[in-house]
């Protein structure tokens, strides 16, 4: 039996040490353009090595997927998959919005995630049977419980890519908005923040977030109606699919043509 709740302190404690290197060069790097369109940095690349450091020194003979340094295999069926600077166009262009993500996947499924936003200083955790979590210097601890979100009390908004309009058109009321980073953007949906969050994105940009997001009673879900597969999320796959984030109260109308592809 895998004890969660251990494995989340160690990893809590991986993502704090190594946020220090990405804050240390916030604002001060350039990036580098990858061949998928995105950008890369000297910060990525340390925060990478150090978590993969950390993970191989804690964590011996388990599988790991970095964003950065590719797959690391292991003897047993846990995988790590870290995401060292989720957002990092953001960034680059000195946005807090970004944060470094670090989940694990058992038997196929997110199990536990950590993501932190440095530049906040807030952190957000949760593991399968553990509850999910927040800390930050503003509002505390609290547990995250998006039962407790009446979000007709807010603006009902729903979170989209910054490059949405290229491949979507939208029929919503409430609003839309781009905080440039898909860990930002499941962290509100986990607090009950906003209604849902739309992204096309790989597994490492989710395995953090997802542990959180279902510990705090968030949905995860495809476009198309299909059975979320967190393995399906690979570069290899030509028809990635499009992932709704979303708190139950908004899910079936997020799922029903809110959202149309492009021709």
């Amino acid at each position: 039996m895998i004890d969660y709740g251990a494995r989340l302190q160690t990893a809590v404690s991986l993502v704090r040490a190594a946020a220090p290197l990405a804050l240390e060069r916030f604002g001060r790097v350039c990036g580098q353009s990858k061949r998928d369109g995105t950008f890369v940095t000297q910060a990525d690349k340390e925060v990478e090595l150090q978590l993969l450091a950390g993970l191989q020194a804690n964590f011996p003979g388990e599988g790991i997927i970095g964003e950065e340094t590719g797959s690391h295999p292991g003897e047993h069926s846990l995988v790590w998959s870290i995401d060292p600077i989720d957002g990092t166009a953001a960034y680059l262009c000195r946005l807090p919005s970004w944060g470094i993500s670090l989940g694990l996947i058992a038997e196929g499924q997110p199990a536990l995630g950590v993501v932190y936003l440095p530049a906040l200083d807030e952190l957000y955790y949760g593991a399968k049977g553990c509850g999910a979590y927040m800390e930050s210097p503003l509002w505390k601890k609290q547990r995250l419980d998006v039962s407790t979100a009446a979000l007709s009390q807010k603006e009902n908004q729903i979170l989209v890519p910054s490059t949405f309009h290229n491949r979507f058109t939208v029929d919503y009321k409430g609003k839309i908005r781009s905080l440039g980073s898909t860990v930002a953007h499941a962290m509100m949906v986990a607090r009950g923040d906003a209604a849902g969050a739309l992204m096309r994105v790989y597994h490492w940009d989710l395995a953090g977030s997802i542990p959180i997001l279902l510990e705090a009673g968030g949905c995860v879900d495809y476009l198309d109606g299909r059975p979320f597969q967190i393995e399906e999320l690979t570069k290899e796959n030509p028809n990635l699919p499009v992932v709704i984030l979303s708190h139950p109260k908004a899910r079936a109308k997020l799922l029903d043509n809110v959202f149309h592809l492009r021709p």
